[in-house]
């Protein structure tokens, strides 16, 4: 994220379950159009909603395409939960986003919790502690690898021997090779790791004070590591269903939800996209404007 990073940004949400690739890409496409500064896929192996027999496309593999596809937008995974793939091929196949869209790759992951998904595959589902643990190797490893020629790593769930990591990314922070990092999460741990290693900091929350709370402890984290919280670009996600209310409506909710300080507003794409240009071309720009 640089000086010139928009101070607020809207972005797509385009979760593959039970769509095609045609109508993936018309999502894409659709965001890039609208000039929408980011577009999300998620990252799971079976729909999310029934029925779970439907069609669900890999989702690092579709950024690829999507970033030939693209010409402007970011592009992330919200999130890749870090169990379903070795931190290292994980970070290659960001990086090969990256350059496959000059620079438009956002590493969104976090630590993982569709148990059932694990069990049908056979991947190894540990206990929240464990998982967090070996999250916060894995960021570790993503820094080391980005920066390092050669790098030798040895963790208690991971571990790199002499490894090479090239290309580095096409986007840079303070000078050296970075994907952004987007992680989600709300638990103690995982806050502290967002106050660590976070670009941007995706959540969802029930109520008001149950966010300024979880506010409160990356601020606390930021302070006992010298880091100004303002750094950390904060996201949350709204329904399908935001476009069928009223432009007054929705200009309340998302003037509330700048007001407590969020930063990135992302949207689920409706069933036809094309319901969303109301807000893409009519809403959005005003509220760029008047949020300067």
């Amino acid at each position: 994220m640089t000086a010139s990073t928009p101070s607020v940004r809207f972005g797509l949400r385009s979760s593959q379950h039970h769509l095609t690739w045609d109508e993936i890409r018309r999502n894409f496409l659709a965001a890039d159009a609208w000039g929408l500064e980011s577009a999300w896929v998620f990252d799971h192996i079976i729909p999310l909603s029934d029925p779970r027999t439907g069609p669900n496309l890999e989702g690092w593999t579709l950024l690829a395409g999507l970033a030939e596809a693209t010409s402007n937008v970011m592009l992330g995974t919200m999130v890749t939960g870090i169990t379903y793939r070795n931190p290292g091929m994980l970070l290659k196949s960001a990086v090969t986003v990256d350059h496959i869209s000059n620079g438009r790759c956002l590493l969104g992951v976090g630590a993982a919790w569709f148990e059932g998904e694990h069990q049908m595959y056979g991947i190894d589902f540990p206990g929240a502690g464990d998982r967090v643990s070996m999250f916060r190797e894995a960021l570790e490893i993503f820094e080391k690898l980005q920066t390092e020629d050669s790098t030798t790593y040895d963790g208690k769930y991971y571990q790199l021997r002499d490894a090479l990591f090239f290309p580095k990314p096409v986007q840079q922070k303070d000078g050296k090779p970075h994907l952004p990092v987007v992680i989600g999460g709300s638990g103690d741990r995982m806050l502290r790791i967002i106050a660590r290693y976070a670009d941007q900091w995706d959540n969802n929350f029930p109520d008001v004070d149950t966010y300024r709370e979880r506010v409160g402890k990356i601020e606390a984290a930021c302070e006992k590591i010298g880091r100004d919280p303002k750094e950390i670009r904060r996201s949350t996600t709204l329904g399908a269903d935001f476009v069928t209310k009223s432009e007054t409506e929705q200009r309340e909710h998302l003037d509330s939800l700048r007001a407590l300080g969020i930063t990135d507003f992302l949207f689920h794409a409706p069933k036809n996209v094309n319901d969303f240009k109301p807000v893409a071309e009519g809403l959005i720009p005003k509220l760029r404007e008047e949020w300067k």
